[in-house]
């Protein structure tokens, strides 16, 4: 068994317990909801520019998962409490946080860029001969994965080992993690006063369960990284292209 594959499956098992504690000790506290009620106190305060930080911080953040999604999902939905007015439009709230994610991405392509030696020379040429070779799917790749939750550090690390543009890069991240904050903070206005009973309590089962989901998500989008074989994907797609 590859050591990558002892790594997930002890993640897993830790996960798990981790949850099982969580739902069953009541006074359980968890780091991350603390972190994530600390991002969104600054978000309430710091206005558009909160979600920037925290869709920044989210991003570029491969170790500790931040719920940059569910921040803009709140700020989409404020109210005034006074005016009984919505504070802030989600259009705008989704193309700052998808600026503020996009930058965030960009420090993965850096990492990959500038620590390129780390990943397997083969790997690399397999990758830059898959670019070549498929240059208009590439930019689909990274738009698809900036629209969904799916970490996308798989993708995005190997393109700067293989000094992909980073232009090329960044413009379908914006466009993807655009449109799906956008979809969050509209979510957020049509939809807070009845997540905000579940997701407010952190000692929810909801929140819990969130949270855990999006370590899971964390987990196996590392696990793609490391385990990924592009030299045998490109062999793949290059004989069925011969064909």
């Amino acid at each position: 068994m590859r050591k990558s594959d002892k790594l997930l499956i002890i993640s897993l098992a830790s996960l798990a317990v981790y949850f099982v504690l969580s739902i069953t000790i009541p006074s359980f506290t968890s780091p991350f909801i603390i972190a994530y009620n600390w991002l969104l106190e600054i978000s309430k305060v710091m206005g558009y520019f909160g979600p920037f930080i925290v869709s920044f911080l989210g991003n570029a953040s491969f170790l500790f998962p931040i719920p940059y999604m569910m921040v803009t999902f709140f700020v989409g939905g404020f109210i005034d409490p006074n005016t009984g007015l919505f504070l802030f439009d989600p259009f705008l709230v989704g193309i700052i946080s998808g600026l503020g994610a996009t930058l965030g991405e960009m420090l993965g392509w850096l990492l990959g860029y500038g620590g390129g030696q780390f990943i397997e020379e083969n790997q690399r040429t397999a990758f830059s001969d898959y670019i070549e070779t498929h240059p208009n799917a590439t930019p689909i790749m990274i738009w698809f994965l900036a629209i969904t939750p799916v970490p996308d550090d798989f993708l995005i690390v190997p393109l700067g080992a293989a000094k992909y543009p980073w232009w090329k890069v960044a413009i379908p991240q914006f466009i993807g993690k655009s449109m799906f904050m956008i979809m969050a903070a509209w979510a957020g206005r049509l939809s807070l006063g009845f997540f905000e009973i579940f997701l407010g309590n952190p000692a929810s089962i909801t929140s819990k369960t969130i949270e855990v989901l999006a370590i899971l998500l964390l987990i196996l989008g590392l696990y793609v990284l490391v385990r990924i074989d592009w030299k045998k994907m490109i062999t793949k797609g290059q004989a069925e292209d011969s064909q």
